[in-house]
Protein backbone atom coordinates (compact mmCIF):
# COMPACT_ATOMS: atom_id res chain seq x y z
CA UNK A 1 0.00 0.00 0.00
CA UNK A 2 1.11 3.03 -1.09
CA UNK A 3 0.21 7.11 0.59
CA UNK A 4 -2.74 8.52 -0.44
CA UNK A 5 -3.51 12.41 0.01
CA UNK A 6 -7.15 13.90 0.75
CA UNK A 7 -7.23 17.63 -0.78
CA UNK A 8 -9.72 20.26 -0.32
CA UNK A 9 -10.96 21.14 -3.53
CA UNK A 10 -10.92 25.01 -4.83
CA UNK A 11 -8.96 25.78 -1.72
CA UNK A 12 -7.80 28.91 -1.07
CA UNK A 13 -4.01 27.75 -2.09
CA UNK A 14 -2.59 24.32 -3.91
CA UNK A 15 -2.00 22.02 -1.50
CA UNK A 16 1.90 20.25 -1.85
CA UNK A 17 0.69 16.65 -2.17
CA UNK A 18 4.18 15.46 -3.85
CA UNK A 19 5.75 14.38 -0.69
CA UNK A 20 8.45 16.58 -0.81
CA UNK A 21 8.27 20.02 0.99
CA UNK A 22 5.67 19.46 3.76
CA UNK A 23 2.09 21.55 2.69
CA UNK A 24 1.91 25.06 4.66
CA UNK A 25 -1.74 23.67 5.65
CA UNK A 26 0.05 21.19 8.26
CA UNK A 27 -1.60 18.13 7.52
CA UNK A 28 -2.51 15.20 9.37
CA UNK A 29 -1.00 11.59 8.46
CA UNK A 30 -2.72 8.51 9.76
CA UNK A 31 -2.34 5.03 9.43
CA UNK A 32 -4.43 2.90 6.98
CA UNK A 33 -4.58 -1.26 7.49
CA UNK A 34 -5.50 -2.82 3.94
CA UNK A 35 -7.46 -5.84 3.69
CA UNK A 36 -4.04 -7.87 2.80
CA UNK A 37 -2.60 -6.36 6.18
CA UNK A 38 -0.44 -4.18 4.83
CA UNK A 39 0.18 -0.55 6.01
CA UNK A 40 0.04 2.85 3.97
CA UNK A 41 -0.49 6.52 5.05
CA UNK A 42 -3.78 9.08 4.17
CA UNK A 43 -2.53 12.40 4.29
CA UNK A 44 -5.55 14.42 5.46
CA UNK A 45 -4.49 18.03 4.30
CA UNK A 46 -6.59 20.88 5.87
CA UNK A 47 -8.46 23.80 3.38
CA UNK A 48 -7.54 27.25 4.38
CA UNK A 49 -10.72 29.05 3.83
CA UNK A 50 -12.23 27.46 6.90
CA UNK A 51 -14.70 25.09 5.26
CA UNK A 52 -14.21 22.03 7.93
CA UNK A 53 -15.98 24.78 10.63
CA UNK A 54 -19.37 25.36 8.60
CA UNK A 55 -19.97 21.65 7.83
CA UNK A 56 -21.44 19.15 10.67
CA UNK A 57 -19.50 16.74 12.09
CA UNK A 58 -19.31 13.00 10.46
CA UNK A 59 -19.73 14.34 6.85
CA UNK A 60 -18.45 12.25 4.71
CA UNK A 61 -17.14 12.42 1.03
CA UNK A 62 -19.57 11.82 -1.58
Amino acid sequence: MSTVHVVPVGDLIAHDSSGGQPCVCGPTTKPVKAEDGSMGWMVVHHSLDGRELREPRGRSAR
